[in-house]
C-alpha cells in the first residue's frame, strides 16, 4: 500500500479508497476496478469492511460495492 500511495502522493490509505470512490463517481469505472485490484488484499478488504460495516459513508451504490467485491 505504501507503493500506490507514494505513486498517487497520497498520505493515507483513506484518501487512496476516497480516489477509488471518486473514479466511480466520475464514470470512471474501469479505473476504479484498476484502482482497487492493485491494493494489496488485505487493504481491499479493509476498504470493504469501512465501507459496509464501519459505518464508512462511502456514497457507493450497492453494485458498485458488489463489484469490489467480485475483486477479491
Amino acid at each position: 500500500m505504501k507503493k500506490l500511495l507514494k505513486e498517487y502522493g497520497l498520505n493515507s490509505d483513506m484518501q487512496y479508497f476516497e480516489m477509488i470512490v471518486e473514479s466511480f463517481n466520475n464514470g470512471s469505472h474501469t479505473q476504479a476496478r484498476t484502482q482497487f485490484a492493485n491494493v494489496p488484499k488485505k487493504d481491499r478488504v479493509a476498504f470493504l469492511r469501512s465501507a459496509t460495516v464501519e459505518g464508512w459513508e462511502s456514497g457507493l451504490s450497492r453494485s458498485k460495492l458488489a463489484t469490489l467485491f467480485d475483486l477479491l
